[in-house]
């Protein structure tokens, strides 16, 4: 009987033990590196900034596809197509029983422009950053069969801009609360983690259709944006399909590795910029690159000033 119970509790003891490990190994992994200040302040500062230009740039033609009465296509119909249909069509059922949803359509994008300014500055930034998320999928999934890549990036940025504490450094937040200026945790792990996911399941996708292997999905993308782009050689488009759905696969396994990471944070900061030239997704490449160079850049704080290297 006894015998029993010492095998019990050696069984346990060797499960705390191999738990123990393996948060020691998951803290040695979010271990600091010395370059989470920067990194925070960085992010939040072009976050914010995209995300303000991009509202900005279409802030006058944001009525034809939110709006209580001036969209081309009636608003329900606009986000019936979206994955949280139940939850809009519940939140917009509510507005116009309690008659807010003129309200709710007036005031909600210059909040969201409000929220953006108080994350740029980092002032109540969690707040803002919470109140800018909810906006953000408010009234951007609310048109779900218009929005691409950038707007879920967006609020994914925004999230971390909430969950991170942006507002500790060079914010008003850090001038009126006085907070400790320490940072505990290595949150450009988190970044860096995210990364490596969504471009390695991004290359898996592409790889497993062929219009990448034989260059179809690359003239496909460019030419809906520019005719003259059907005069491109084949053997080009076959080529950067082909180049894109390797970097993206390879991109976790080349930038675990110091001697390959600067080649290929340049080759994909290279592919965000030619898209951006070629297909005109400005907000999109601009958001990638800001990743990026967040989670693999040494950016340095002199003199108020921001130098960015590659780490």
């Amino acid at each position: 009987m006894y015998g029993a119970e010492i095998v019990t509790l050696n069984r346990i003891f060797m499960l705390f033990k191999k738990a123990h490990s393996l948060y020691n190994k998951l803290e040695s992994i979010f271990e600091k590196d010395g370059k989470e200040v920067p990194f925070l302040i960085f992010f939040r500062i072009a976050v914010a900034s995209i995300a303000l230009i991009e509202i900005g740039s279409l802030y006058s033609d944001l009525p034809s596809f939110f709006s209580s009465s001036r969209t081309l296509i009636p608003q329900e119909l606009l986000y019936l197509e979206a994955g949280d249909f139940r939850y809009l069509h519940a939140f917009y059922g509510f507005l116009k029983s309690n008659e807010l949803l003129g309200v709710f359509y007036t005031i909600s994008v210059p909040t969201y422009i409000i929220a953006l300014l108080c994350i740029l500055f980092g002032f109540f930034t969690r707040f803002a950053a919470g109140i800018a998320v909810i906006l953000q999928l408010l009234i951007f999934k609310s048109f779900g069969p218009f929005n691409y890549g950038y707007d879920f990036f967006l609020t994914m940025s925004l999230f971390y801009c909430m969950v991170f504490p942006t507002g500790r450094f060079y914010a008003i937040d850090a001038k009126i609360f006085k907070k400790s200026q320490t940072v505990a945790l290595n949150y450009r792990r988190v970044i860096q983690i995210h990364l490596a996911i969504a471009y390695l399941f991004s290359g898996i996708s592409k790889g497993l259709d062929v219009g990448w292997w034989n260059g179809n999905s690359v003239w496909k993308a460019i030419a809906s944006v520019d005719n003259s782009y059907y005069a491109v050689y084949p053997i080009i488009l076959t080529v950067v399909g082909i180049g894109t759905v390797l970097l993206e696969f390879s991109y976790p396994f080349l930038v675990y590795y110091k001697k390959t990471r600067k080649y290929v944070i340049t080759g994909v900061i290279l592919m965000h910029a030619s898209i951006a030239i070629m297909m005109e997704l400005y907000a999109f490449s601009a958001m990638m690159i800001v990743w990026n160079v967040a989670a693999y850049g040494n950016i340095t704080m002199i003199n108020k000033t921001t130098n960015v290297e590659t780490a």
